[in-house]
């Protein structure tokens, strides 16, 4: 255990945000921020992101360490995937837990006006003129690029958030990438689509017993009912940076820290097949079932 997992696991979140802050406040005067052109390199030099990839992005703008708006690192991601390419990002529009949100009286998913809570770069990205949100009500995502609609307008089909309707899934079959910029791994999603995939055989419950109908304006501004299954209470009980120090390859995952900021590159293919042959054996985020 590092010592930021230490401080987040016996501390109170108040001071591992206070130590956080602090320690991306030395960084910067440690480091001198990247420039465009530097970051350019990191994205396909370390990242490996190329002309015409499908690329899923999680992020923290403000833990980079660049001298330029989160408004260009948007046209920096889709100058780097061109016209050919699409880029995806977390688009889910509330805090807490799913459960806790659908509870409230009138709750509500907007798609075009629900703003995001992902952060900056994911809300600019739903901002953008070219943008296509998911309906889904629970794991929205947003798309930019020439697979943008493929990617999306089937997600709020599927019962199971991470399902094979859902841009998770089918990043798996179109040779993607999924980056951290600014995070480590603990943020990353696709470790659920294992999960929804295999549905009951997967060793640990992590859904709800029965789909939740909620509340949704679509595209036209009418509003519909969509079923999902839930987030079950076990899934607060995992460790992904754990499993996949522990468990995965590097030709799955490689995480890098460059000018004192995180990043990870994971070939989701590769990370699928092997979380599904851990989790035929019982071997999962969550731990091991005997």
């Amino acid at each position: 255990m590092n010592f930021s997992d230490f401080i987040y696991k016996y501390f109170p979140v108040s001071v591992f945000k206070f130590i956080r802050k602090q320690y991306y406040t030395i960084n910067r005067r440690i480091y001198p921020p990247m420039d465009k052109d530097e970051f350019w390199r990191l994205l396909t030099e370390k990242l490996g992101i190329e002309k015409g990839m499908v690329v899923y992005i999680h992020s923290s703008v403000d833990k980079l360490n660049v001298n330029f708006s989160a408004f260009e690192l948007l046209e920096l991601l889709i100058k780097a995937v061109g016209k050919e390419g699409t880029l995806l990002f977390p688009c889910w529009h509330y805090k807490g837990r799913a459960e806790d949100f659908l509870s409230q009286t009138g709750a509500v998913f907007n798609v075009k006006k629900s703003p995001t809570v992902m952060g900056l770069l994911p809300e600019l990205a739903r901002r953008h003129k070219n943008a296509f949100r998911s309906l889904h009500p629970t794991a929205s995502t947003v798309a930019l690029g020439k697979l943008a609609e493929e990617f999306t307008k089937e997600h709020h089909f599927d019962l199971y958030p991470n399902g094979e309707k859902s841009p998770l899934y089918k990043i798996i079959h179109h040779n993607g990438k999924i980056i951290g910029l600014g995070e480590k791994t603990v943020s990353l999603s696709f470790v659920h689509v294992v999960e929804d995939i295999m549905k009951e055989k997967f060793p640990v419950k992590t859904l709800s017993d029965k789909p939740v109908t909620c509340k949704v304006v679509n595209y036209s501004g009418k509003e519909q009912e969509i079923s999902t299954y839930i987030p079950h209470k076990n899934i607060s009980n995992r460790d992904i940076p754990g499993f996949i120090k522990k468990n995965i390859s590097k030709n799955a995952v490689r995480c890098i820290k460059y000018k004192g900021s995180n990043f990870f590159s994971i070939t989701p293919r590769v990370l699928f097949d092997e979380m599904l042959s851990l989790a035929e054996k019982g071997i999962t985020i969550y731990g091991t079932s005997k």
